[in-house]
């Protein structure tokens, strides 16, 4: 319902101030300016007039049951077949009404729909972490294998370092796993993108560079969310 058919109820139902109505229409009439002040007294108007409706329904019919809109959740009788307040059908054998319910609850609970609530630095965050915690686990859990196949092709036994190498990934996890949280913990995207920044140069530095496309991806998040940038 337009501005003015509100306008013209109201009048026609001798509710509200009628030379400010008046005025209201004429401004709509005339293309004018009207003010947020304005706009609000018709919609008050118009509220008040649709519940002395209802309430005029229920007193001619006080047997009649409630139901709500299944659209805007208002209070209707039972025997309504479009609701007074947004005027959608009420008619639940209608497929219709089965197909926009079945578009609403679709909107409501898109799966992609939560996805975009998220800021696209902490969607980068979570694949980085995991793009450097990977090759992080799989270099660690088979690092004798590693060595022996450098010994094999270049001479040089790096045994006596295993534990080292070992403490070097297991350090690289634990910063792969902050990176992939902190986002989510801190609301603060800049404080975020500092701290991603300098998580993202240690993971290459204690994966001994295995962590490389971990680092490349969360020095991209960094930088988003330094940038605060949302898509």
């Amino acid at each position: 319902m337009t501005m003015l058919e509100k306008i013209e109820n109201l009048l026609n139902n001798n509710i509200g101030d009628s030379s400010r109505l008046e005025h209201i229409k004429k401004s709509i009439v005339e293309n004018k300016k009207i003010y947020n002040s304005d706009i609000q007294y018709v919609e008050e108007l118009e509220t008040k007039r649709l519940e002395k409706l209802t309430e005029s329904s229920h007193k001619y019919h006080p047997d009649v049951l409630d139901v709500t809109c299944w659209n805007c959740k208002k209070r209707l009788v039972q025997s309504s077949k479009f609701c007074s307040f947004c005027g959608v059908r009420q008619d639940k054998s209608d497929s219709k009404f089965i197909l926009r319910l079945s578009r609403r609850i679709g909107q409501e609970y898109n799966p992609l729909k939560l996805i975009s609530n998220f800021h696209s630095y902490q969607i980068l965050a979570v694949i980085g972490g995991l793009a450097g915690l990977i090759p992080i686990l799989f270099a660690t859990s088979n690092i004798d294998r590693i060595l022996e196949i450098i010994d094999f092709y270049t001479g040089r036994d790096l045994s006596g370092f295993i534990d080292g190498f070992r403490a070097f990934g297991f350090v690289a996890t634990i910063l792969c796993l902050v990176a992939i949280m902190i986002s989510f913990v801190i609301k603060k995207s800049k404080k975020v993108g500092r701290i991603l920044f300098f998580l993202s140069f240690m993971i290459l530095i204690f994966s001994l560079m295995v962590g490389v496309a971990g680092f490349a991806i969360l020095l991209s998040a960094a930088i988003m969310a330094l940038k605060k940038r949302r898509y």
